[in-house]
This record gives structure tokens, C-alpha cells and sequence, in this order.
């Protein structure tokens, strides 16, 4: 594997809704138990937004963890991105906000919108910046919130979703460390295999075809991760951890079954959080970004409505 990184992470963060919702408490107005919903998503509980929360606010609390993390000031950023499908409103962008929150106002900002693959596409956009000179230190932040494009009556999606935002703070770095390769792709012609409106737009609640996105989604993630390993000369021996987006423990597992890495290198926290959508894969770093090894990689793998996918290879 050869080829300057870019993009090294020195901080991370994140936040989530601040009510805590165990299937139990789903099953008290939903035609569901914990044993349902353990069975088919592996999900035990998840968090959502309260009254005074959205989707920017728990953006800004997770970029301020990471800023913290990294032991440097929000005005030492230069470039934020944000990845999300549930801005509280058209404009600003979240991004916008971010920047102003944590004293950046005036640098450049703005959201991807790529559904559950927006981490992995901002990490592309992010990393790019940096390799061009465009941006010396980025704030990259996955954060969404369905429970409020979620029709919480309907059984088949109210039990999947949560609310969350992750953050990472990214440098351009000496070379040795960062984002070495990205594989993006999209399908418009499968948009109706999953669509929702805005926030607020009670007529536009989401919708899927879980049986075909549970397909595709099993079908993606293996091939994502053995084309990015190829290309770039990386054995699954030196994979350190894959992180993929937390739609359902079925997924990943019946992926894992596909792919050369042991399955217990594959990041599994849906059970906690639920599917947060482009939060998903950041809000895994605070788990294990201590226990990075220096020298093997990380894959992260998004796939979502749209339909769309990505992934990512960093080096540690």
C-alpha cells in the first residue's frame, strides 16, 4: 500500500437525543415486544430528540466534544461539513450553525445531503479539501435526527431509528496518517425503494421497501470493502476495525459472512443507538479511537436511500 494519507483525525465526539427509548417503552403503544425487535434489528433501545433538540443542536454539542477531544479551538477550524438529511429548516445549512456555535463564523460551511451515506461522502469531500490546500483543519459532523421523518405509529420503521450526531476534527497531517482511497457511487432508479420529506411535513413520513434495501444493503457492503482492500494492496490482516452504517445487526451480520475480516473487527453499537443515519459511523470513534493501532486501517462503509453508497479507507 503506498500513497500519502490526508485527513488525520485528532479529535472526536458526539451526542445523542436525550430521552432514552427501550423497545419496552416502543411496545407501549406499538404492536411489538423487546424479543420482536431484538430478533430482527438486534436494536435494545435507542435515543430521541427531546422539545428543544433537533438535529443542529446535536450537531453543535458533538463537533464541541470533538473540539475538546482534540485540545484545539473552534476558531483554529477552517472548513465544516456537515452530513445530514434532517435540517431543521431548508437554510441555513447545519453546517452554518456549527460554524457560528463554536466560534468559527466566516470559514467556509456546508451540508451533504447522501441519506445514510453522508458520513462516508463527507469524509471524501473533507479529506479532498485538505489534499488540495483548501483547508488546513476540518470539522466533519454526521448527525440526524428521524424520529421527526418517522411515522411513529408505523410498526415496520418506528422500531429501526434514532437520533444522534458524530463529530471528528480532521488535520491535514505529515502524510502517514488519514484517508488514502474512496469509492463513491449512486442509483437514482431505486429511489423508491426508500423516500421521506422534511422535517415537520407529517404527510411525507418515511417509507422503505425493507425487504429490498435489506438486499442491496447486504450485497454492497462486502463488495465495497474487498474492492477498496484491492485496489489499494491491503490485506483484511491489516484492517484494525470496519465501521459500517448501523442500519440492522441482520445486515452487517449476514455481510460479515461474505467478507475476509473476523467478524468481531466489524463495529457493532445499532443495539445501543439504533440506525442514526449519517451519524451511524461516528458516533462508533469514541468507542475504539483509543485503541487505534498506528499503521492499520480503518474501512468505514455507507449505503442509504437515494439508493446510495460509499467507502472509505484511512490509515491509523
Amino acid at each position: 500500500m503506498n500513497g500519502r494519507a490526508v485527513g488525520r483525525m485528532v479529535g472526536v465526539g458526539r451526542a445523542l437525543g436525550s430521552r432514552l427509548v427501550t423497545n419496552d417503552d416502543l411496545a407501549e403503544h406499538l404492536d411489538t415486544d423487546d424479543a420482536w425487535i431484538v430478533e430482527r434489528t438486534g436494536i435494545k433501545q435507542r435515543h430521541f430528540v427531546a422539545e428543544d433538540e433537533d438535529c443542529a443542536t446535536l450537531a453543535i454539542s458533538a463537533a464541541k466534544h470533538a473540539l475538546d477531544h482534540a485540545g484545539v479551538p473552534g476558531d483554529s477550524v477552517d472548513l465544516v461539513v456537515c452530513a445530514t438529511s434532517t435540517a431543521p429548516e431548508s437554510m441555513p445549512s447545519v453546517a452554518c450553525l456549527v460554524g457560528e456555535a463554536i466560534g468559527a463564523a466566516g470559514v467556509g460551511a456546508f451540508d451533504v445531503a447522501a441519506a445514510c451515506t453522508g458520513f462516508s461522502y463527507g469524509a471524501s469531500v473533507a479529506s479532498s479539501m485538505l489534499a488540495t490546500g483548501a483547508a488546513k483543519r476540518v470539522l466533519l459532523v454526521g448527525a440526524d435526527v428521524f424520529t421527526k421523518i418517522v411515522d411513529q405509529g408505523d410498526r415496520a420503521t418506528a422500531v429501526l431509528f434514532g437520533d444522534g450526531a458524530g463529530a471528528v476534527v480532521l488535520d491535514r497531517g505529515d502524510g502517514s496518517s488519514g484517508f488514502l482511497d474512496h469509492i463513491l457511487g449512486a442509483d437514482g432508479r431505486m429511489a423508491p425503494l426508500g423516500r421521506a420529506g422534511h422535517p415537520g411535513q407529517s404527510d411525507h413520513k418515511l417509507c422503505q421497501n425493507g425487504r429490498e434495501v435489506f438486499k442491496f444493503a447486504s450485497r454492497i457492503f462486502p463488495d465495497l470493502v474487498e474492492k477498496l482492500l484491492a485496489r489499494n494492496g491491503v490485506s483484511p490482516d491489516e484492517v484494525q476495525y470496519v465501521i459500517p452504517h448501523q442500519a440492522n445487526a441482520r445486515i452487517i451480520h449476514a455481510a460479515a459472512r461474505r467478507m475476509e475480516v473476523p467478524e468481531e473487527r466489524i463495529v457493532l453499537n445499532v443495539d445501543r443507538f439504533g440506525n442514526t443515519s449519517a451519524a451511524s459511523i461516528p458516533l462508533a470513534y469514541p468507542d475504539i479511537y483509543e485503541s487505534f493501532e498506528t499503521g492499520r486501517y480503518v474501512v468505514t462503509v455507507g449505503f442509504g436511500f437515494g439508493l446510495t453508497w460509499a467507502a472509505n479507507l484511512y490509515r491509523i
